[in-house]
C-alpha cells in the first residue's frame, strides 16, 4: 500500500502524460472495455443459440452507393450541366432541321405549299441521327457504373505465382486463351507486393486496387479514373470510357455537320444574290430566323473546338493507358502497344478473339456493351470477388446484373 501511494504521488506531481503515453492509456482502456463487453455478451448468451447477424443497408433507387439500384450521381451541378447538354443538342436539331434546311432544300408550288427535297430529307435524317447517338452516348456515360470498386473486393490471390507462370505470355485460364496481341502486352497493372499487405482507401475503408482513385463527388474508388466530368455528371473510368469518347465524337461530328451546312448555305445565298438580281430570293423565311442561325453558328464553333481538343487529349490517354490522374501523380507510361489501350476501352469481340486487332463497327455504337474474356477480367480490374461463382465463366458483358450490389455490375460480375 505504501509503494502504491508513493507511485500515485509521483504520478500526481509528474504533470500531464505525454502524447504517446496518453495514446497507450486510451488504447488500453478501449481494449479493456471491449474485452468486458465481449465477456458480458458471452456470459449472457451462454446456453442459448446465437442469433444470426443481419446487416441492414440503405438502398436508394438512384445513387452511387454500393447497394443502390441504378447508378446516377445526384450532384446538383452535374444534373444541371447534363440538362444543358441535352438542351443544346435539341436546339441544334431545331435550328438545323426546321430553320436552315427547309428554305434551302425544298420547292414551293404555285399554291405556296413547300415540299422538302430528297436531299433535304437525307440531311435532316442524318443530322438527327448524329444528335441522337450523341445524346444516347451521354446518357450511357452518365448512368453507367464507371468502375466503382465493390465493398467485397479483394486482392488477386497468388498473383506473383501467376505472373511467373505467365511471364512468357501464355495466359490461359479454364481453357480460354488470350489473343496473340495481348500475350506480350497484358492489360493488368503491377500488383502490390504481398509484404505491403492490403492497400486500403482512407475514405472508403475498403480495398483499393493499384489503378483506382477515390472520387470525392461520387464518394467511391473508381478503376482507371481519368477525371470527373460535370457535363456527363459522372466519373470517366474503365466502365464508361467508351461512352464518354462516343459522346465527345458525335458531338464534334454534329458541330462540324452544322458548320458545313451553314457555310455552304451562306456561299450559296451570296452567289445567287450576286448574279441574279432580277429574281427576289430569300435565304430564310423570316428575318428573325437569322438570330437562330447565328446562335447555331456560335454553338457549333465553341463546342466544336472544345470537343476537338478533348478528342486529341483522350487519344493520348487511350493509346498510353495512362489517365490524367496517374500522370499528375508521376506515373510512367504503360508498356506495350497502343492497341492494348484501345481494347481496354472498347472491349473484345467474344466471338472472334483472333480478329480483335482490327477495327470493329461496334466501337462506334453506344448500344453495344463492353465485353472482356473472363480470363482477363481480374487482371484488368485489379481485384477479385471471393463471393463470385467460378463455375459459369464465359464471355459476358462488363455491365451485368448482380443480386448483392447492382451498382457494381460493370466491375464485378463479368463471369
Amino acid at each position: 500500500m505504501a509503494a502504491q501511494a508513493t507511485r500515485q504521488r509521483k504520478g500526481a506531481g509528474a504533470g500531464p502524460p505525454k502524447s504517446g503515453e496518453a495514446l497507450v492509456q486510451v488504447s488500453n482502456a478501449i481494449a479493456a472495455q471491449q474485452d468486458f463487453v465481449i465477456a458480458s455478451n458471452t456470459a449472457s448468451t451462454a446456453g442459448s443459440p446465437r442469433a444470426p447477424i443481419v446487416a441492414t443497408v440503405k438502398r436508394n433507387k438512384y445513387g452511387t452507393g454500393p447497394f443502390d439500384e441504378n447508378w446516377l450521381n445526384m450532384d446538383c451541378c452535374g444534373l444541371v450541366c447534363a440538362s444543358i447538354t441535352y438542351m443544346l443538342h435539341l436546339y441544334g436539331v431545331y435550328a438545323t432541321c426546321l430553320i436552315l434546311i427547309p428554305p434551302w432544300m425544298s420547292t414551293v408550288s404555285e399554291d405556296g405549299i413547300r415540299t422538302i427535297s430528297p436531299m433535304g430529307h437525307l440531311n435532316r435524317t442524318a443530322f438527327t441521327l448524329v444528335a441522337v447517338l450523341a445524346v444516347y452516348a451521354h446518357f450511357k456515360a452518365m448512368t453507367t457504373d464507371p468502375g466503382a470498386v465493390p465493398p467485397d473486393a479483394q486482392p488477386i490471390p497468388e498473383i506473383d505465382a501467376t505472373m511467373d507462370n505467365n511471364r512468357d505470355g501464355d495466359l490461359e485460364v479454364a481453357g480460354e486463351q488470350s489473343p496473340d496481341f495481348l500475350r506480350d502486352d497484358p492489360l493488368k497493372p503491377i500488383p502490390p507486393s504481398k509484404k505491403k499487405g492490403k492497400r486500403l482507401c482512407r475514405r472508403c475503408n475498403a480495398f483499393k486496387p493499384k489503378r483506382a482513385h477515390h472520387c470525392s463527388i461520387c464518394r467511391r474508388c473508381i478503376i482507371k479514373m481519368d477525371h470527373h466530368c460535370p457535363w456527363v455528371n459522372n466519373c470517366v473510368g474503365i466502365g464508361n470510357h467508351k461512352y464518354f469518347l462516343l459522346f465527345v465524337f458525335y458531338t464534334c461530328l454534329s458541330c462540324v455537320y452544322s458548320l458545313t451546312l451553314i457555310g455552304v448555305r451562306f456561299f450559296d445565298c451570296m452567289h445567287h444574290h450576286g448574279h441574279i438580281r432580277t429574281h427576289h430570293m430569300t435565304c430564310l423565311d423570316r428575318p428573325s430566323q437569322l438570330l437562330s442561325i447565328l446562335g447555331l453558328f456560335i454553338e457549333a464553333i465553341l463546342f466544336g473546338l472544345f470537343t476537338t481538343c478533348m478528342m486529341i487529349d483522350q487519344a493520348g490517354v487511350v493509346t498510353t493507358k495512362m489517365t490524367h490522374i496517374d500522370r499528375l501523380k508521376g506515373g510512367d507510361d504503360a508498356l506495350g502497344s497502343s492497341l492494348a489501350g484501345v481494347v481496354e476501352v472498347f472491349g473484345l469481340n467474344p466471338k472472334k478473339l483472333d480478329f480483335a486487332d482490327k477495327f470493329r463497327a461496334d466501337w462506334l455504337s453506344p448500344f453495344h456493351r463492353i465485353c472482356f474474356p473472363s480470363s482477363l477480367h481480374d487482371e484488368i480490374m485489379g481485384f477479385c470477388r471471393p463471393c463470385r461463382s467460378g463455375s459459369n465463366r464465359s464471355n459476358t458483358p462488363l455491365h451485368s446484373e448482380t443480386e448483392m450490389t447492382p451498382m457494381i455490375r460493370s466491375v464485378a460480375e463479368i463471369v
